[in-house]
């Protein structure tokens, strides 16, 4: 014999539970409600609740229907976004640079930057006399990031310190900026901070690049030498330097899933 559609099963459950009940309200339990003096309980009350229990989803009474866990993916969840990024610009002048990034909120974050240039060329294996004669150095770069729709995400404002220590000689930067370095050895650090604008461009759930320009300034203090290997100094100097601040960065962010 052939199954009865669910539809039909539900129907004729109605139909059996609504006479049962109304019998038994309307004559059994209105007569026991008349001897304790007690007013009879309503049989449309009753049976309203037993048929809803009986009759929901179309399931029969103590059944629980197995639903499976619900797993809520929130990629921009600000207590569990943390970045590194690489800045490519940085490395087109081969100084090596890590940066990290934690979330303070749904909009703020803090980070910390380094860069290291260990090798007096443009790159260790660069060997050409004639390209440049030393440029190194180390640099820490704390910053605060305020994003204005979500952190990891859209346009971002900035503020960052600076501590630089370099060592440079020989150097011909382009439009005549620090002709200081051009003829001799410059040896010290430069304290400093600046402001930035940059604009980050998701590329998936956890990669994004991120375009960045900016401006810091400074106070050097440094000494100075005849040439670009020679130990004794001729003197010091101090005073205030403009720096640009240029990024192109990939960036790789872990999100917290939950």
């Amino acid at each position: 014999m052939n199954k009865l559609p669910d539809k039909v099963m539900t129907s004729i459950r109605k139909v059996l539970a609504t006479a049962i009940l109304g019998f038994f309200f309307n004559t059994i339990a209105a007569t026991g409600s008349f001897a304790q003096g007690a007013p009879a309980p309503r049989a449309d009350d009753v049976l309203s609740q037993v048929l809803d229990t009986l009759t929901r989803s179309g399931q029969a009474t103590g059944v629980i229907r197995h639903q499976e866990p619900a797993i809520v993916y929130r990629p921009h969840n600000p207590a569990a976004v943390f970045s590194i990024r690489n800045n490519l610009a940085y490395d087109a002048t081969g100084t090596m640079n890590l940066s990290v990034e934690f979330a303070l909120g749904r909009h703020a974050s803090l980070g910390l930057g380094f860069g290291f240039k260990p090798w007096d060329r443009f790159f260790f294996w660069d060997h050409d006399e004639a390209l440049v004669k030393k440029w190194r150095n180390l640099s820490v770069t704390p910053e605060f990031r305020y994003y204005l729709k979500t952190v990891s995400r859209g346009h971002f404002f900035g503020a960052n310190l600076l501590w630089l220590h370099y060592n440079a000689a020989g150097l011909d930067f382009p439009w005549g900026i620090y002709p200081d370095v051009r003829d001799q050895r410059l040896q010290g650090d430069l304290l400093g901070g600046g402001v930035f604008y940059g604009y980050a461009f998701p590329l998936g759930r956890h990669w994004r690049i991120e375009g960045l320009l900016g401006v810091a300034g400074g106070r050097y203090a440094d000494d100075t030498f005849r040439c670009e290997h020679c130990g004794q100094s001729t003197g010091s100097r101090s005073g205030a330097a403009l720096l640009p601040n240029v990024g192109v960065n990939v960036v790789f962010t872990i999100d917290k899933k939950e």
